[in-house]
């Protein structure tokens, strides 16, 4: 391992059952993850192997594709099984991606199930269908700041510096569209890119591999402030921010989300899908929803409200930090979920859970 944050795993040779293997967002490092790292560690001391590559970090993610990162991702985990006397045919793993890392994730299953022993995929709040930000034009953004003017300037956002950082943005979410342009793994994350389509086919086909999609939302942006409403007009620009920014994110009215992607493409379903549960409805945190088809292998989705992407509004601007809420790598809950999830996958593996 070569992350600053690294677990020693120097008497894990002859000790580990399973590994475990965490895979970051778009842009990030490689531990971005540790939260998690570090509670599953304590859970199940030396049976696990800690596993964070550190070969897409940075720009490597916005730039390489998400196939060129899963070949990639490959050969690290081969060095580094080699590296530990593990076979990598053999040595069971279980993978958890978060956002772009969850798309990542779902490429490795398909793509690499004979090479590797999957126990298990789990995805954190991944654009499984997309991120249709990609999508927004000039014209998107002008309405955006438009409609949602009287909620910004109640939130204290000077107008001022959105329109600055919505004409750079729009020359990325250009980008995104342009077929000479090298940011590939951007590319790959945008609605009906040719990568998430085969990430849809993968998690309708697969018959092997159990996935657990997790994905949350959280629509009020108000709980994420230090601001209190004191009028009518308080309560009505609120709800015109809300309603803007839902639908800048999602591009449908009313669609949940979790500041960045949508819950529907987190947990890869159309919302209102026949005989499935609605995404509209009010009770859906920690609830299991199952696949399509009574016949399908043990896939499930699991949904929290109240829990943010991350501590920052990038849609409105990067620099923009909460003051409130909880995000999914930090949730005490999703953490506890997972662990009980991966024993449940461990469970056959042998003398794997802490004593």
């Amino acid at each position: 391992m070569h992350t600053k944050n690294k677990i020693d795993l120097s008497s894990l040779d002859q000790v580990a059952s399973f590994a475990v293997l965490l895979l970051h967002g778009l842009y990030a490092q490689a531990d971005e993850l540790k939260p998690i790292a570090e509670k599953l560690t304590k859970q199940f001391g030396k049976a696990i192997f800690i596993m964070q590559p550190t070969c897409r970090t940075g720009l490597k993610s916005l730039l390489q594709s998400i196939d060129q990162q899963s070949a990639h991702i490959l050969q690290w985990i081969e060095l580094e099984l080699i590296r530990y006397h593990k076979d990598t045919v053999s040595f069971p793993l279980i993978i958890i991606g978060y956002s772009q890392g969850g798309v990542l994730a779902c490429t490795l299953g398909k793509l690499y199930k004979s090479q590797l022993n999957i126990l298990g995929i789990i995805t954190l709040n991944a654009p499984l269908m997309g991120t249709p930000l990609l999508e927004r034009t000039r014209r998107d953004m002008q309405k955006f700041i438009s409609d949602a003017a009287a909620g910004l300037e109640f939130i204290d956002y000077p107008l001022a510096r959105i329109k600055w950082i919505n004409r750079v943005a729009g020359w990325v979410y250009t980008l995104a569209r342009l077929d000479w342009a090298p940011v590939n793994g951007l590319k790959d994350i945008a609605p009906n890119s040719r990568c998430l389509k085969g990430i849809y086919k993968f998690l309708q086909d697969n018959l092997d591999i159990p996935c657990l999609l997790i994905g949350t939302y959280q629509n009020d942006l108000l709980s994420l402030f230090h601001t209190h409403i004191k009028t009518d007009k308080d309560q009505e620009s609120m709800a015109q921010l809300n309603e803007a920014y839902g639908l800048f994110i999602s591009g449908k009215k009313g669609a949940k989300h979790d500041t960045l992607i949508p819950l529907a493409s987190q947990v890869c379903k159309e919302e209102n899908v026949h005989n499935l549960m609605a995404l509209d409805r009010k009770d859906l945190d920690y609830t299991y929803l199952p696949m399509v088809g009574s016949n399908h292998p043990p896939i499930k989705r699991k949904i929290y409200k109240g829990l943010l992407h991350a501590r920052n509004l990038i849609a409105i601007d990067p620099n923009l930090f909460i003051n409130q809420g909880e995000t999914v790598l930090y949730a005490h809950l999703v953490s506890t979920d997972l662990i009980q999830y991966i024993e449940g996958l461990v469970q056959n593996v042998g003398n794997v859970l802490k004593k």
